[in-house]
């Protein structure tokens, strides 16, 4: 007959004073170390995700030279560009901020359209997008306070 370890296993543990109590050690590490990690990535994933999104867009300031609004047709116009995200006008209608993927369109290009479309406009600023939304952030908290 064969010695059967898991049967006297009991016995065998009373008798050397081992007792099991909870979780063990390297469990409760575990736990703790996948609690920090999800925790983490909780904080880093937001920023991350909007850096990738952002990370090629550029903005592009223009302006009218007879310092006129901005016609609809035109704003239209520049949406239809391909890698063109937005257009939208200032306060006054003045100016027209353009954001663009810099790796589909350059200013060149959009500067093309405007003569094409017999538009005299003045490229004001060519900024990259995340340091235009974080001025515009400062800007929002300057008047706030």
């Amino acid at each position: 007959m064969t010695y059967d370890p898991q049967k006297y296993r009991a016995k065998r543990e009373k008798v050397l004073g081992l007792k099991r109590r909870g979780i063990g050690f390297g469990a409760i590490a575990a736990i703790v170390s996948i609690c920090i990690v999800v925790s983490l990535a909780f904080v880093a994933l937001p920023k991350t995700v909007a850096y990738i999104s952002t990370r090629n867009l550029d903005d592009a300031i223009y302006k009218l030279e007879n310092s006129t609004s901005w016609p609809n047709e035109i704003i239209s116009g520049i949406l239809e560009i391909e890698g063109v995200e937005k257009a939208m006008t200032d306060k006054g209608e003045t100016r027209l901020v353009i954001t663009f993927d810099r790796t589909e369109v350059d200013t060149s290009m959009i500067s093309s359209f405007f003569r094409k479309k017999n538009v005299k406009s003045t490229l004001l600023n060519r900024i990259s997008h995340r340091q235009r939304m974080k001025s515009l952030n400062a800007e929002k908290e300057r008047e706030a306070s």
